[in-house]
């Protein structure tokens, strides 16, 4: 997946330029701008692939936005996308790959996608990798887990609960105020109190990890303080980048299902008892339900019904009384010859039923069985 921003300031162009990049099932579509400098402050502290770029802008034009970019991705791709032919050869003087004219069409834009497709692969196949290793590696589903990158055999020893509370907190908001610190995790002291608690915490979170490299892992500003997410090997961002992409495309791999199957390893940050990480979690919960109903539907229509069995399964070890997920595995199980499982199905509906709400299951998944 090729990641990549826009920068348009017509809403309409960059609208349409994005929905055309994310149905085409190769790009990911990382952030959009209608403000070039906007851009220059996401590029100072973001990775991505290529940037698709207007040319003419207020206060930057997309010719004088390409230098500031690639101060911070030196070989950065660049895709021009202008109402007016003119600028054709001071575009191609810059080195950009490509040179649309708008209205953008899916025919125009695929074909720039194969060209930055090629140049990506020949650049991979030319150089070495230059990803530095994780400085962190980190777990965040099921049990919290913080690993030194360069030896995922070492846990990271943090100093007291509240070291740990704030190193969660800021992987799980990436990007956050004082206040909003303060008020989260001090919320029972005084500001004054409250900022000198988060001072001396964050330090001892910055000395665990070894924070002292030129490029900060948390970073401090006066707008607030923020994690580079692009040192962190997190399951919680591999998570959250898959879903977007599932939920972007038409077009699904198994492969997808899989990984965001093993990626869930049980809820965010479970035995911590973080107020503030509960909406989290339960989001996050539902969003892997939604894959995992996701999944299944596509099994079915491959007609893999022990794949689809699977993510079934996985849904009810999550909320266990789904009644339509147990008549599901029910009708799978009949149409596989497999009755005695199915009964076992519906028997144990019938038992999760009566234990948590006293009720009993729908009388159309008794006929299922009568019928079969």
């Amino acid at each position: 997946m090729i990641k990549v921003i826009i920068v348009d300031d017509e809403d309409l162009s960059l609208k349409r330029l994005k929905r055309i990049l994310t149905e085409s099932g190769a790009i990911e579509v990382c952030e959009v701008f209608h403000d070039p400098e906007k851009a220059c402050e996401y590029a100072a502290n973001h990775r991505f692939d290529a940037a698709f770029l207007d040319i003419t802008m207020p206060r930057i034009s997309g010719m004088q936005l390409i230098g500031e970019l690639r101060k911070h991705h030196a070989s950065l791709p660049i895709v021009l996308v202008t109402g007016y032919e003119e600028y054709a050869v001071q575009a191609f003087e810059k080195e950009v790959i490509d040179y649309i004219i708008k209205p953008v069409t899916t025919e125009r834009v695929s074909r720039t996608i194969q060209r930055l497709q090629q140049l990506l692969r020949n650049t991979a196949i030319s150089s070495e990798p230059v990803s530095p290793p994780p400085r962190l590696t980190v777990r965040m589903f099921g049990e919290f887990t913080v690993l030194d990158g360069a030896n995922v055999d070492t846990p990271v020893k943090l100093r007291t609960p509240k070291t740990e509370e704030l190193l969660a907190f800021l992987l799980c908001a990436k990007s956050t105020s004082r206040d909003v610190l303060a008020d989260t995790l001090w919320k029972d002291l005084s500001p004054q109190k409250a900022w000198t608690n988060i001072n001396s915490t964050l330090y001892y979170v910055r000395r665990a990890v070894g924070d002292n490299s030129d490029v900060p892992l948390i970073q401090k500003d006066r707008n607030g303080i923020r994690i580079d997410r692009d040192s962190i090997d997190c399951d919680l961002y591999e998570f959250e980048a898959l879903f977007r992409q599932i939920r972007q495309t038409s077009t699904y791999s198994p492969e997808m299902f899989e990984r965001i199957d093993t990626l869930y390893r049980g809820e965010l940050l479970k035995g911590r008892h973080y107020e503030w990480a509960f909406a989290w979690s339960r989001q996050l919960e539902m969003d892997f339900i939604t894959m995992m109903e996701t999944a299944a539907q596509y099994h079915i229509q491959q007609k893999q019904p022990l794949r689809t069995l699977h993510y079934l399964d996985r849904i009810l070890q999550v909320d266990s009384i789904r009644e339509d997920i147990h008549r599901e595995k029910i009708v799978i199980y009949l149409s596989l010859g497999r009755r005695t499982e199915a009964q076992w199905q519906y028997q144990l509906l019938e038992e999760l039923l009566h234990e948590e709400l006293g009720s009993r299951p729908a009388t159309d998944i008794q006929q299922l069985l009568r019928q079969s």
